[in-house]
C-alpha cells in the first residue's frame, strides 16, 4: 500500500473516530456532524448541533473538555472549536434517530414514535424516509420492523449523493434496540424525473375574445398598408417623373456628343484585280 493511500485512509479512520467520540459526548445536544478544516493557525472544528446551550455548557465546560480531548486523543493541531446551530434538524438522519431513540427509551411505543419521526421528517419537506427498528422490541424474540413513506433511493448514484443515513442505539430493559434511519434529501434529482407541461384551456367567452381581438389586429394592418401604399405611389410618381426628366437630358446630351458617320464608297475594282492574278497563278502552277 503506497504512503498516499494510508494517509487518506488513517485520515477517514480518525474522522470517524471524531464523529463516534462527538455523538457520544452530544448526544443530548441532538448532535447533526462535524465539520473539519485545516488552516494555518491549527484545525477548526465545526459541531453541527440542534440545541446550542446543552452543546456550550455552563460557562463553556463542555467546549473546553471537547477541545482538549481532541487536542490529546485525536492528535488536532491547536483546534478551535466552534457551535453551530442547524437550520432544519428534520432532515438530518443522525439528530431524528437519536431522538426516536431517545423516545424509545422513555418507554414509548415504538410504532406510535416511528409514526411521528416519520410524519415530522416528511411536513420538513424530504422526497422519502426509511425507519428500521431492530432487536427485541416488544418480546424475547427479536424482530425488524420497518417503517415507510415516499421514495428512498437504496443504490447508485442518488443513493450516495441525495440520502442521509445514520443510525443510534437505544437501551431498554430486554435489550438494545437498533434505530436506522434514512432520508432523501428535497432537493434530489433523479434520472427518470420528468415534467410535463400542459397546455392551456380555454373558455368559449376567451376564444371569442380572441378572436375578435385578432379581426381588429387585421384591420389596424390593413388600413396600415393602404395607407403606406399611397405614400408609397406618391413618391414612386414622383420618382418615376425625375427618371423621365433625366433620360431627356442624357439623349439630348448624347445627339450633340456623337456626330453623324459619313459612309464612304466602297471601290471593288482592285478587289477584282487581286482576285484575277491569283486565278492566274494557279492555272500556271497546274500546267507545269
Amino acid at each position: 500500500m503506497s504512503s498516499a493511500i494510508k494517509h487518506f485512509t488513517s485520515r477517514k479512520v480518525r474522522f470517524q473516530e471524531i464523529s463516534e467520540f462527538l455523538s457520544n459526548e452530544l448526544k443530548s445536544a441532538e448532535f447533526g456532524g462535524v465539520i473539519i478544516k485545516r488552516s494555518a493557525l491549527g484545525d477548526k472544528v465545526v459541531l453541527q448541533v440542534g440545541r446550542v446551550g446543552l452543546a456550550i455548557g455552563r460557562r463553556g465546560k463542555t467546549v473546553r473538555a471537547i477541545t482538549s480531548t481532541l487536542r490529546e486523543k485525536y492528535g488536532l493541531n491547536n483546534p478551535s472549536v466552534e457551535v453551530e446551530d442547524l437550520t432544519n434538524p428534520e432532515l438530518i438522519a443522525n439528530v431524528m434517530a437519536q431522538r426516536l431513540a431517545s423516545s424509545l427509551e422513555r418507554g414509548r411505543h415504538y410504532r406510535r414514535s416511528a409514526h411521528g419521526t416519520l410524519r415530522r421528517i416528511m411536513s420538513s419537506g424530504a422526497k422519502g424516509c426509511e425507519i428500521v427498528i431492530s432487536g427485541k422490541i416488544t418480546s424475547q424474540r427479536a424482530r425488524v420492523e420497518k417503517f415507510r413513506d415516499g421514495f428512498v433511493a437504496k443504490c447508485g448514484h442518488p443513493a450516495e449523493l441525495f440520502v442521509d443515513k445514520a443510525t443510534a442505539r437505544a437501551k431498554i430493559q430486554r435489550g438494545i434496540l437498533g434505530v436506522t434511519v434514512s432520508i432523501m434529501a428535497p432537493d434530489a434529482v433523479l434520472p427518470d424525473d420528468i415534467s410535463i407541461i400542459a397546455e392551456p384551456t380555454y373558455t368559449s367567452r376567451d376564444i371569442l375574445h380572441r378572436r375578435e381581438a385578432e379581426e381588429e389586429e387585421e384591420v389596424d394592418v390593413l388600413e396600415d398598408l393602404e395607407l403606406a401604399d399611397d405614400e408609397l405611389d406618391a413618391d414612386e410618381l414622383e420618382s418615376l417623373e425625375d427618371l423621365e426628366d433625366l433620360d431627356d437630358l442624357e439623349e439630348v446630351e448624347l445627339e450633340q456628343e456623337t456626330p453623324p458617320m459619313e459612309v464612304e464608297d466602297f471601290d471593288d475594282s482592285e478587289l477584282l484585280k487581286e482576285e484575277s492574278s491569283e486565278k492566274s497563278e494557279v492555272s500556271s502552277f497546274e500546267e507545269e
